[in-house]
């Protein structure tokens, strides 16, 4: 019991910011969301800021943030540390998730849009539904393009934390 108050006591949840791990991560999640926003307004030269929360796209932010926190991991305290292989089995887990089951419910949702639209635009059944977001996976070139920013900004954030230590 005491143990645990002293735990308790001592923990302080700032801590976690200064980590190279979490800055990493952070930061290489948040440059994918900023790019799929630019690149989205190169395209249509409209901003749309919805894209700064939107789960599919270029580049993936979870491999991104997945592979970020694990080369950040693997490059401060060696890729055979227990944490380290933690780390790249989620990471992979979180990999093979982007790239096929949400990618196949993102295909499901669109294949339903286009049910739900071709029976409401006949006159004998109605359906009441709302619009369900058709881009929640990733295909392999996006999760590789977020591989490559997570590693990318892992060895960035790690190089500079060494700089400053």
């Amino acid at each position: 019991m005491f143990f645990a108050v002293g735990i308790i006591r001592d923990f302080n949840p700032f801590e976690i910011i200064r980590h190279p791990w979490f800055i990493s991560a952070f930061m290489a999640g948040g440059c994918a969301q900023l790019l799929k926003l630019l690149i989205n307004w190169w395209r249509t030269r409209h901003v749309q800021l919805n894209y700064l929360r939107a789960p599919g796209g270029m580049p993936s932010a979870h491999s991104a943030l997945v592979s970020a926190l694990a080369t950040a991991i693997g490059l401060t305290d060696g890729f055979d540390a227990p944490y380290a292989m933690i780390a790249v089995g989620f990471g992979l887990l979180v990999l093979c998730d982007a790239a096929t089951l949400r990618r196949e419910a993102g295909e499901h949702a669109r294949l339903l849009n286009k049910i739900i639209a071709t029976l409401n635009a006949s006159e004998e059944v109605k359906i009441e539904a709302a619009h369900l977001e058709e881009v929640l996976g990733h295909r392999r070139r996006e999760v590789i393009a977020g591989v490559c920013l997570g590693i990318v900004t892992a060895f960035c954030v790690c190089a500079v934390w060494d700089f400053w230590k």
